[in-house]
């Protein structure tokens, strides 16, 4: 009777985890709409559709073996740090058109992450098996790399280059940790880190 009362708390805890991630998510895609809708630009539109999809994937996302509350947080606060700089952008980055390619190659990343997950994505770090496919077989980490590129250029959106410079770091510092804390909980880790030996950036982590 104990065991079964644990087993339905858990589950119930599960399920307002998820209903409150996809609750962050959809509050992210309409603030970010809303910004590029007031400041128009390819790259502000590109993350209203990603907060749009991390939203949609949140909501069909497959139940934990372990799950990380931190990382949750960490995962929460870098997919909305770049909020702060839609709203200074104009339609064309500060840096130039050339911020452009570095982030549709970011986003293309995520999207090619996103879509070889499927019901195993999460933001916060946790075990829903391994994934050995797609960018899966050349990087640990892709959808975090795709996920910081992306984030890093739209941060350099902000007319103030110490401010997203601040921001771009802060970004890095949370994805390192996120992946470290990841790589501590997913059950036959050790196996896949002999397979795919690159975390982020081949021949450097």
């Amino acid at each position: 009777m104990a065991i079964n009362i644990l087993h339905f708390l858990r589950e119930r805890s599960g399920h307002l985890r998820d209903l409150a991630g996809f609750a962050f998510f959809a509050f992210a895609a309409l603030v970010s709409i809303a910004a590029a809708w007031e400041h128009p630009s390819l790259l502000a539109w590109l993350y209203a559709a990603h907060n749009c999809l991390l939203a949609f994937f949140y909501a069909r996302r497959q139940p934990a073996k372990s799950y990380d509350r931190t990382g949750l947080w960490l995962g929460m606060i870098a997919a909305f740090l770049p909020t702060f700089s839609t709203s200074a952008a104009g339609i064309i980055p500060v840096g130039g058109w050339f911020l452009l390619v570095p982030a549709l190659a970011g986003y293309g990343l995520i999207l090619w992450s996103l879509f070889t997950l499927g019901s195993r994505f999460g933001i916060a770090p946790a075990d829903r098996g391994l994934t050995c496919q797609g960018p899966y077989r050349l990087l640990r980490h892709p959808m975090y790399l795709g996920e910081l590129v992306f984030r890093v250029a739209m941060v350099f959106c902000s007319p103030n280059v110490l401010f997203a410079g601040l921001m771009a770091l802060t970004l890095v510092g949370i994805q390192c940790w996120r992946i470290v804390r990841e790589e501590k909980m997913i059950e036959g880790y050790a196996c896949y880190t002999r397979i795919v030996p690159w975390r982020l950036v081949p021949g450097l982590w």
